[in-house]
């Protein structure tokens, strides 16, 4: 008889014996039992990471870590989870707790939608203080943006904007997160929150972007129905960049921008769940967003 083993929001379907090397994982929904596709698995102390794959499939090879090693998964829709070696050697598949808003279907009645930016194309950019260092690709790629909305419409985001610096590749896949908080109403800057108290404004689908090039980069959201109800007075973009499966992984650098009273800030989404903007008041990433109100 399968034993399984539930550890925070995780179920385990446990095997026989003990894995050992690099093995294949797969990540299902607990929702659905679907697969989970374009997932982060990050090792805690190393920040070495990989992803899932269209099936939900990823590989480790675990005598590369040690035995106290712990790895957060984090993926559109579902709670991030936290699983160790030990219980990774006794299982292979792992299903995730669902953790979206549930909003109500939202039917577009006005032919004259009017459009509105977040963001300037035209501020001066800044390398901060790594200028000419490359970025590591081999530990956590990832940019989070927060974004203030004014007003109480529904916002229907269509298309967003962002600028890439030759310290990174010019041709990266990533994930686009949105998330939100029935309880955080205003992050306040330096303030640290935990990813429990935001959630992914859509499950599903867990697309996959490609920048193109370095300069500005445009990628199409009209497709997704990606719709922020006007309660929410501001939204986190997370940007994942997704490991192919080739030799070496890809990382992505997107630069500052200041001197601007855009309604944007610089934000941080850590492998230990916790998630803010910091606290200067005047840089933000170069992001342009551009979204629809009937």
């Amino acid at each position: 008889m399968k034993k399984v083993l539930a550890v925070i929001f995780v179920v385990f379907t446990a095997l026989p014996q003990p894995l050992l090397g690099q093995e294949t994982w797969i990540l299902k929904s607990a929702e659905d039992n679907g697969p989970i596709p374009y997932a982060k698995i990050t090792e805690f102390e190393s920040q070495l990471w990989t992803s899932s794959d269209l099936w939900g499939k990823f590989k480790l090879d675990l005598s590369t870590f040690p035995d106290h090693a712990r790895f957060n998964i984090s993926v559109m829709g579902h709670a991030d989870t936290t699983v160790s070696v030990g219980m990774l050697r006794k299982n292979t598949v792992l299903l995730l707790r669902p953790s979206y808003v549930e909003l109500a279907e939202y039917l577009v009645k006005s032919k004259r939608l009017e459009k509105h930016n977040i963001g300037d194309f035209d501020l001066p950019l800044s390398l901060s203080k790594k200028e000419g260092q490359k970025a590591d690709p081999r530990t956590t790629n990832r940019y989070a943006v927060y974004v203030d909305f004014p007003g109480k419409k529904n916002r229907i985001l269509s298309r967003l904007h962002f600028y890439l610096t030759d310290r990174g590749d010019p041709d990266v896949k990533f994930t686009l997160r949105v998330l939100v908080s029935n309880e955080i109403k205003k992050p306040k800057e330096g303030r640290i929150y935990s990813i429990r108290q935001f959630k992914d404004i859509k499950s599903w689908p867990h697309s996959l972007y490609e920048s193109e090039g370095y300069g500005w980069t445009a990628i199409d959201l009209s497709q997704n129905e990606i719709i922020i109800p006007g309660k929410y007075k501001g939204a986190f973009l997370i940007f994942d960049v997704v490991d192919e499966g080739r030799e070496s992984q890809k990382s992505m650098v997107i630069p500052f921008q200041d001197k601007s009273r855009e309604n944007l800030h610089a934000g941080f989404y850590q492998t230990s769940g916790i998630l803010g903007i910091y606290d200067w008041n005047s840089d933000h990433f170069a992001v342009v967003l551009e979204y629809l109100t009937e």
